[in-house]
């Protein structure tokens, strides 16, 4: 009898699809509501009706991930349909009946999570105040206990004293219980921590677990950091609350496919919060509000299994004139926040973003220093490197400082334009604890080249490539092509971007022609010098010239790149006045001055590129336009061949290989 009162409930989908999609992030339109009579609107429900929901956001079924002896935590709350004319007193209770229910209804078969390693705290009862639809959240304790690898359920219902109806299909909460292996802790402890954000917006984190040192194999980075979610004022309640985009919600959703192999392999993964254009921010919550908003981050760290959070106080649009909860922007307030939640995540990972002195936590809270309070805290201004910033915030040593933030994608010339080895020495030379990185692209580029150059100054030693890596949705790796010297050995075909001609006119003078369309040919890469340099062969469209006098290209073992720069590919002699001397390099003048300009005077000017993840790569100019160029001057005066050549310049190119 008491399994038919789970199963004998009446489903109203639409107001399933009204009620509960009004949750933050993940509440599930799958939640159906048991109500008395048919209606469009909440508004006109007979009654009040109560169901239970699990803070952060998190659907039923979400797993609670329990590492080795370590303890989990679930967050439960009451809603109702309506704000209560009068307290509302609620019983949650530990519910074995309420599974066995769910398991004959769904055709499943969890199995119950010990009950002697269960308990609910305040005995289970909490309180919605009139007034209010919303209860405080209630603790779940779970403590360590089950089976490794097997997968549990802990069911939770709910009662009421009245003043409200439990709603029969929603009085019941389920979350999984999934115990674990402790997670592993790096063997060699570093002086220097890595830390990387990822904007999840467009790339996977489990990229930066394919990056691993070469004389142990533990990973690259200690630290992954999600950007971003966001701190918003809650347009119902007025209070300051987590959102999470599509992307953030995609990932914590999928916790156990793409944040646990990482913390699987010894990297601690974080969730950075960021302003996101309202009064709502990390330097203007009120005491009561910091204490509430500290609460909600640790529903989300014990509900996801996230190892601390990382603030960046950017983009909130502070108030002269705060609402009830807020205050006036201060970095008192702010360390107020981090204060907070030390407090009560005293084992979380509390990380600090800022490139202005006012984005930060300063001054100290219950004789607390901001420098006590935070793990970390780092300078944000990318390629910048910010010497004895760490001053200006009370109690911060180097040691937890991260000075020069290296923002590593195609915004910086593939991801390393401002990067500087003997800024990375000083960083060490100096005490500072913290290397950050900012905004990959492992899809596009493969960084083992450029992290190389980091940790051989850090660590002595070297970063490798699994060689594989992951799209943004995709929980299983794709195979990709490592950087090497060898990578460009081969038969390419080549697509300019563009073309342009030259041509000589009836004076005997340069002149340009046909801006349309693009060009194709193969090439030919062959060594020139192992390790350093090849040869190009048949570039362009007059092989007569370039498969007898190959371009020579540079290779760039710290990028993985390769360059070609200005340079004479055939000097001029008597057996072949046709082409007499021939020039690779940069155009200078116009009109009837133009003419190409040669190796090593222009040295500055190149063009480069790198194989990419599919095996393909691109040539990009980093100067002029680029070309092969039969003319050369005598004595300071242009000389034109005896014959009118027409030849493609261009500055980018798409190389695929034969």
């Amino acid at each position: 009898m008491l399994i038919m009162k789970y199963l004998n409930n009446i489903k109203l989908s639409l107001v399933a699809a009204v009620f509960v999609c009004t949750g933050t992030v993940f509440t599930g339109c799958e939640d159906d509501l048991t109500i008395s009579g048919s209606t469009d609107k909440l508004e006109t429900v007979d009654g009040v009706y109560g169901y239970v929901r699990s803070a952060a956001g998190a659907r039923e079924l979400t797993p609670i991930t329990l590492f080795g002896d370590k303890a989990g935590t679930g967050h439960l709350f009451f809603e109702l349909t309506k704000a209560a004319e009068q307290d509302v007193t609620v019983t949650f209770k530990i519910d074995k009946d309420a599974l066995e229910a769910y398991n004959e209804a769904n055709n499943t078969s969890y199995e119950m999570y010990p009950v002697d390693k269960l308990s609910l705290a305040n005995g289970g009862k909490i309180t919605v105040k009139a007034g209010e639809k919303k209860s405080a959240s209630m603790e779940l304790n779970i403590n360590a206990g089950g089976t490794i690898g097997t997968t549990y359920a802990v069911a939770v219902s709910a009662t009421t004293d009245g003043g409200a109806t439990v709603s029969t299909n929603n009085q019941t909460y389920i979350y999984l219980v999934k115990p674990q292996p402790t997670y592993p802790v790096r063997g060699t402890a570093r002086d220097i921590k890595t830390l990387c954000f990822v904007e999840v917006n467009n790339e996977n984190i489990l990229n930066c677990g394919e990056y691993t040192m070469a004389k142990d194999g533990t990973p690259f980075f200690d630290v992954v950091s999600i950007f971003a979610a966001n701190i918003n004022v809650d347009s119902e309640t007025g209070r300051a609350h987590i959102f999470c985009n599509d992307q953030v919600s995609f990932l914590l959703k999928n916790a156990d496919q793409i944040i646990r192999p990482l913390q699987a392999k010894g990297i601690k993964v974080n969730m950075t919060i960021l302003g996101n254009h309202d009064e709502s921010g990390m330097s203007s919550l009120s005491k009561e509000a910091a204490e509430d908003f500290a609460k909600e981050l640790k529903a989300y760290a014990d509900i996801y299994g996230l190892d601390g959070f990382d603030f960046d106080d950017e983009y909130s649009n502070y108030s002269e004139n705060p609402s009830p909860g807020f205050e006036e922007r201060s970095s008192a307030n702010y360390c107020r926040l981090i204060y907070e939640c030390r407090k009560i995540m005293p084992d979380k990972l509390l990380g600090i973003y800022e490139y202005l002195l006012y984005d930060a936590p300063n001054g100290s809270v219950e004789g607390k220093s901001a420098g006590e309070l935070v793990d970390y805290m780092c300078y944000g201004t990318y390629q910048r490197y910010a010497k004895g910033r760490e001053e200006n915030f009370a109690g911060l040593p180097k040691s937890k400082y991260g000075p020069y933030s290296l923002k590593i994608n195609n915004e910086y010339n593939g991801g390393w334009s401002g990067f500087n080895q003997e800024t990375i020495q000083d960083l060490k030379d100096a005490g500072y604890g913290l290397q950050v990185f900012y905004n990959p692209e492992p899809r596009t580029f493969s960084y083992d080249h450029y992290f190389t150059a980091v940790s051989k100054v850090l660590y002595n030693d070297e970063v490798e490539w699994t060689g594989k890596y992951y799209n943004r949705t995709d929980f299983t790796s794709i195979q990709g092509t490592k950087l090497a010297y060898e990578s460009y050995l081969g038969e390419w075909a080549a697509t300019s971007s563009n073309s342009l001609y030259i041509y000589i006119d009836e004076d005997n003078n340069p002149r340009w022609w046909d801006w349309s369309g693009s060009q194709k040919f193969n090439v030919r890469i062959e060594e020139k010098e192992a390790g350093k340099s090849y040869y190009i062969y048949g570039w362009g469209t007059y092989p007569e010239i370039t498969e007898k006098y190959p371009l020579v290209a540079e290779y760039d073992a710290v990028k993985g790149y390769i360059s070609i720069y200005p340079q004479v590919i055939h000097e001029g002699d008597a057996a072949d006045p046709e082409t007499w001397e021939v020039h690779w390099g940069t155009y200078a003048g116009s009109g009837a001055n133009c003419y190409w300009r040669a190796y090593p005077q222009y040295a500055n000017y190149a063009i480069e590129g790198s194989i990419n993840l599919d095996g393909s790569f691109g040539l990009v100019g980093v100067g002029n336009r680029w070309g092969l160029d039969p003319y050369h001057e005598v004595d300071g005066t242009l000389v034109v061949p005896h014959m009118d050549v027409k030849y493609h310049i261009t500055e980018n190119y798409t190389l695929v290989k034969n």
